[in-house]
């Protein structure tokens, strides 16, 4: 009989629980600031849950219908070794089970009630410096064109699909004899370069000092 109070107690806290729990779950969220909260629907529409209020928590429709199910299985086979004024007495305990089934059927699923998770960033491109290999076949191409004019189009071309390092950079001015073909070298691969604070090695690659100072001018630009 002890095991049966205990077994009474439980089902007379899950209507409770059950209810507080959908009441959180139907709860919706505050609206941006600014903004009207939105109605809720008419009351008296097909299967909408009533309103209450409690702590949220989740539980297993399937599991917590099989427990129900036991349960009211022990109370027909309680109710059998009783008398008549007991079994008056236990149909109001068999009526909540009944309410409780009834409220867990009913109950909307998690994923209609939350708002979907937001979706991730797409990853960022990995930007890498311009391979060795592929280095060479810019030097290749440029090494077979005679004018500056021509080798300034092959390495704008080649420019637009690869980014470089200021060493490689240094590298491809070798290409170049004259300054003003030097600068304009930088010029164009300045926006493509990764490394920006090695930018004062360039120096190197020029004499006079009206040189370095329009290597300057190119470099601090935006």
């Amino acid at each position: 009989m002890k095991a049966l109070i205990t077994s009474l107690a439980l089902l007379f806290a899950l209507p409770s629980l059950d209810a507080h729990a959908q009441a959180e779950m139907r709860r919706p969220p505050s609206p941006p600031p600014g903004q009207q909260m939105p109605q809720p629907h008419h009351p008296h529409q097909p299967n909408y849950p009533p309103q209450h209020s409690g702590s949220q928590v989740v539980v297993d429709r399937r599991e917590l219908n099989e427990r129900l199910e036991r349960l009211e299985k022990l109370l027909k086979e309680a109710e059998q070794r009783m008398n008549r004024q007991e079994r008056n007495k236990f149909r109001n305990a068999k009526e909540t089970l009944n309410s409780v089934q009834d409220l867990v059927n009913r109950a909307p699923l998690l994923a209609t009630v939350l708002p979907p998770p937001a979706p991730m960033p797409p990853p960022q491109p990995v930007v890498r410096p311009i391979s060795d290999s592929e280095l060479r076949r810019i030097h290749s191409s440029i090494s077979l064109q005679t004018f500056a004019e021509d080798k300034m189009r092959v390495l704008v071309s080649a420019a637009q699909h690869h980014y470089f390092l200021v060493s490689q950079v240094g590298q491809l001015l070798g290409n170049f004899q004259f300054t003003q073909d030097k600068l304009a070298v930088v010029r164009e691969l300045k926006p493509y370069i990764l490394d920006p604070q090695n930018s004062h090695t360039l120096y190197s690659h020029f004499t006079f000092s009206s040189d370095k100072k329009r290597l300057d001018d190119i470099l601090s630009q935006r």
